[in-house]
């Protein structure tokens, strides 16, 4: 959890606490567009390659914190490395100083409050007190709100983007918190359907059982699709819309890890794509998974990694901007992997890394391989996987000019196979490649105890892809 009085984006930990969404500690969230009648911030133009890709984290520590290490007078030092912070009014000004955007955080899609069952100690709103019409919930029954709990702890009510009443209290704690310090960006938490939520949704609220969130205990029950009359597809889409237009700042939305079990992208992906206030969309571990070492593959193969990358695709392709979160992934391994899956639809001025599993001791959660940006790709902009596939059944992507802190390395290639239990042979590329990615440690800044590099002169990529595996391939 952020120190008291301030307001946080929030992240799903394996130990389950809600804590700052954008990383632990630093957020760089650029803002690269809005619609005409509102102030856009833009990431430094750059006429060569950029020293990192985009970067994204938190500043929620208080200045003594931050004192032991770089010092919280010089975010200067901090903005080397780091473009944007997802902060509170404390740290905004000196932020803003130092050359860096601030972004502020509101969950009305999965709100929660201080007080009554499931308390949230830093609720962001805090919508305790709001009328059950700006919720999802139980027909015939006005005052059972849909809820969830993600960590058996906090109780959410599910909001419904498309009641006027949730509109304008999300609109009131934008203009709040923009009369107490200077905000570029507004990001709305937890922006996916009820058919996207994960686990299981009650009718009112339920109890805390030492196996989950119990709806049996909930007034009633547990609830089913199509969950709510209020509740549709397309409604849903219509309000998410809404906040974004009605907000006097751009709105980046969390939600592209939504999976209906459909195949389809997110929700919130189309939305994105066509709004105008809307800069962006957060896959939230999305080719990374939580645990230091990823246990889950479905994470990365087949219609789940297809479902994100195509959401990735129609974002990005609408020339809005994608953040890639890892929280807790710190194999090597895993992350160059995971950068694999990043370049099927990598933009140098689009996407952006969050990296909350590096940079614990500097407080600049940034790994190594950020250093690396990648431009020129050979060809159009895919417009979805299947102009990624080869033939073989890998993705693909190659980029004639790759380079390291700016240093040119030549033309380089992302292979994936996204299949969960069969190899496929290696694909026939533009450039011949010797070498794959290797990493080491967790630091893109090598300072106050951190330390990390990447070397792209590993191993030749194996004569068959294995399943679920992905190279970053070099000269």
């Amino acid at each position: 959890m952020p120190p008291n009085g301030t307001t946080v984006t929030a992240v799903r930990h394996n130990d389950g606490v809600k804590t700052a969404f954008f990383g632990t500690v630093f957020l760089l969230v650029t803002i690269a567009m809005g619609s005409p009648a509102r102030a856009a911030f833009a990431p430094p133009h750059h006429n060569g390659p950029r020293a990192h890709s985009l970067t994204i984290g938190t500043a929620y520590l208080p200045p003594s914190a931050y004192d032991k290490t770089f010092g919280s007078h010089n975010w200067a030092f901090a903005a080397k490395y780091l473009d944007v912070a997802l902060t509170g009014p404390r740290n905004a000004s000196e932020l803003h100083g130092a050359g860096l955007g601030t972004a502020m955080y509101l969950d009305v899609h999965q709100c929660s409050s201080k007080s009554g069952p499931g308390p949230n100690e830093y609720p962001a709103p805090d919508c305790g007190d709001w009328p059950a019409s700006a919720f999802y919930t139980q027909d015939g029954y006005a005052d059972r709100t849909l809820t969830v709990s993600y960590n058996n702890r906090i109780v959410q009510r599910l909001g419904n983007p498309g009641s006027p009443e949730l509109q304008a209290r999300a609109r009131a704690s934008i203009d709040g918190a923009l009369r107490e310090g200077r905000f570029d960006l507004v990001q709305f938490d937890d922006a996916t359907t009820p058919d996207e939520w994960w686990s299981i949704v009650c009718n009112g609220i339920g109890m805390f059982e030492p196996w989950g969130y119990d709806c049996a205990s909930a007034p009633g029950g547990k609830a089913h699709r199509p969950w709510s009359s209020r509740f549709s597809v397309e409604s849903w889409k219509t309000g998410v819309s809404a906040l974004a237009e009605k907000s006097p700042i751009p709105a980046v939305f969390n939600g592209l890890q939504g999976y209906a079990g459909d195949g389809k992208p997110a929700a919130i992906a189309d939305v994105v794509a066509k709004t105008p206030n809307a800069w962006g969309a957060i896959c939230d571990t999305c080719f990374y998974g939580l645990g230091a070492v990823p246990k889950n593959p479905a994470q990365w193969t087949g219609p789940l990694l297809e479902s994100r990358l195509n959401g990735s695709l129609r974002v990005v392709g609408a020339g809005k901007n994608v953040i890639v979160v890892n929280h807790e992934v710190t194999d090597p391994g895993a992350r160059a992997r995971g950068l694999a899956d990043v370049m099927l639809f990598y933009d140098a001025d689009r996407v952006w890394r969050w990296d909350g599993a590096c940079g614990d001791h500097s407080h600049i959660p940034v790994c190594p391989e950020a250093a690396l940006t990648f431009y020129k790709p050979y060809g159009s902009y895919p417009g979805s996987t299947a102009a990624l596939r080869d033939g073989n059944g890998n993705y693909v992507r190659e980029f004639a000019e790759c380079f390291e802190n700016a240093r040119p390395l030549g033309p380089c290639a992302a292979v994936v196979n996204p299949d969960r239990s069969a190899s496929h042979p290696r694909p026939a590329l533009r450039n011949a490649y010797a070498h794959t990615l290797t990493i080491a440690g967790d630091g893109l800044c090598a300072c106050y105890g951190d330390s990390g590099s990447v070397a792209v002169n590993g191993p030749r990529m194996p004569e068959n892809i294995p399943a679920a595996a992905g190279f970053v391939a070099f000269r």
